[in-house]
């Protein structure tokens, strides 16, 4: 595509404004030199992993509550919370599980425990919708293979969760299938885009639910929700099955009600082969970008400052240069937009009318992406994750950053002008995208209850396939609070 209007962006030439400021700061950070993919690179992080082995999933040690009730739960509060887009019957749970476990029952880690996922995955009897009212078929008969592995270990699906449509935002406002709404506050904005599971698990329907991240879609609905979100390292987990948006940045991901909680699912989610079983170096030194502070909030800068000194009691803690968000949001922006551009044409040629003007708005800009600027990303991406490593990641283990810059978002807020939303979608993936776009592992901590002044969620982020051990120490760190 080489026209905005493609996609009929509502402002055009805010789309070309924006597609060519993308492009100069790709031009600016240009690649010098790099032989490697990101891919390639992270490859190489996990091969380096030779630590010893841990211990496979053991039994649930979390609440077993049944399936039944999660599914009278979920209809009894779906009129008032919205949070799925379809709730199964007691036997479309047991048939699809069934189904799914291909007569392997697995260790049964999860045996009875409910669980939702986002309307994104496939799976026998469901096809999904990435919060429309479509139902895209499957040509290669994928089922996802995250659902196969949460049902072979015992878990039972009790529906689908409404997203933002087609993932492409992360505000959780959905105008064709309704927004979910904030269990302790219908004002407060729950975030996206995977904000049907992150209202399901904080109403406590399910104690878990699956979702994605691509540019912060389960880290940012977990903390608004005040929920432990989990963005796995990028190819850590298999996309298969899986309605994309952005094939490079694309992770499924997950959000649950405790650490505990999302310790035991990560270990069934996890391919038994993969290098984040081998432990790494302990955790023991942090980073901390304080020019990032500035932009944050009062009260999100407090629980910075609160959660940096918790942490000093006990490991090292560094201060560290902050990421160059600009260039890495421009390469996420460039990256994002130019495949989902090209997953989504056909589709809009067909259905327009299940686009809404700012998805349209960021679909034109991405349209605009030329296939060297693309490249150029791709290659600017990797110089960037080189360096971080070699030069960030050298000093410490693990990076502590805010989510959002604010602690609470009101939905109100949605009333502005197309720009001023906007721009508040923009203000959202901030902190979040670069994470995507260099394939680290991040752990969303929700907000402490009880801290004066209020708290906000934050974010831990480590180096690729560290997953298990970023999840302990946020677990520790909650701890020691």
């Amino acid at each position: 595509m080489t026209s905005e209007a493609a996609f009929d962006a509502p402002d055009p030439g805010a789309a070309r404004d924006a597609a060519r400021a993308q492009r100069e700061q790709v031009l600016q950070a240009g690649a010098q030199h790099c032989d490697a993919s990101v891919q390639d690179i992270l490859r190489a992080e996990g091969e380096a992993r030779s630590g010893a082995r841990r211990p496979l999933p053991g039994e649930w040690s979390g609440p077993r509550s049944r399936a039944e009730a999660a599914t009278d739960a979920a209809q009894r509060l779906n009129g008032s919370l919205n949070a799925f887009v379809r709730i199964f019957s007691g036997e479309e749970s047991a048939d699809i599980a069934e189904s799914l476990r291909e007569g392997d029952r697995g260790d049964g880690a999860l045996e009875g425990v409910p669980f939702a996922f986002k309307d994104v995955f496939h799976m026998p009897g469901h096809r999904p919708g990435a919060g429309t009212r479509l139902r895209l078929s499957n040509a290669a008969g994928e089922v996802s293979p995250m659902l196969r592995r949460l049902c072979e270990a015992g878990a039972i699906p009790i529906g689908a969760t409404v997203p933002d449509p087609w993932c492409y935002s992360t505000t959780g406002e959905n105008a064709y299938l309704g927004a979910p709404v904030h269990p302790a506050d219908a004002t407060l904005l729950v975030g996206g885009s995977s904000s049907g599971s992150a209202v399901a698990v904080a109403a406590g329907i399910v104690p878990f639910a699956l979702g994605t991240d691509t540019g912060g879609s389960i880290r940012i609905p977990a903390a608004f929700c005040g929920q432990w979100g989990w963005k796995p390292t990028n190819g850590l987990l298999e996309a298969a099955g899986m309605l994309p948006l952005s094939v490079s940045h694309d992770c499924p991901a997950v959000v649950a009600q405790s650490a505990a909680v999302l310790d035991a699912v990560m270990r069934v989610l996890i391919p038994s082969d993969a290098p984040a079983w081998a432990e790494g170096r302990p955790l023991a030194r942090v980073g901390v970008a304080r020019a990032l502070f500035a932009p944050c909030d009062e009260t999100t800068k407090a629980t910075l400052t609160r959660i940096v000194g918790r942490i000093a009691m006990s490991v090292e803690v560094r201060d560290i240069a902050a990421p160059d968000l600009t260039v890495c949001n421009s390469i996420a922006g460039v990256v994002t937009g130019y495949e989902a551009a090209a997953y989504l044409g056909p589709v809009f040629a067909r259905h327009p009318e299940v686009f809404s003007a700012n998805t349209r708005q960021r679909l034109a800009i991405g349209s605009l992406v030329d296939e060297d600027t693309y490249g150029l990303a791709q290659a600017t991406r990797a110089q960037v994750l080189r360096r971080l490593l070699d030069e960030v990641f050298a000093d410490v283990d693990v990076i502590v950053l805010p989510v959002t810059p604010r602690a609470t978002y009101r939905r109100s807020e949605l009333a502005g002008s197309p720009s001023d939303v906007r721009q508040l979608t923009l203000e959202l993936l901030a902190f979040n995208r670069w994470v995507n776009t260099l394939g680290l592992p991040a752990i969303t901590v929700p907000p402490k209850a009880g801290d004066e002044g209020g708290s906000a969620a934050v974010q831990l982020i480590a180096r690729p396939f560290a997953d298990l051990d970023l999840v302990g120490f946020a677990s520790d760190l909650m701890l020691r609070a």
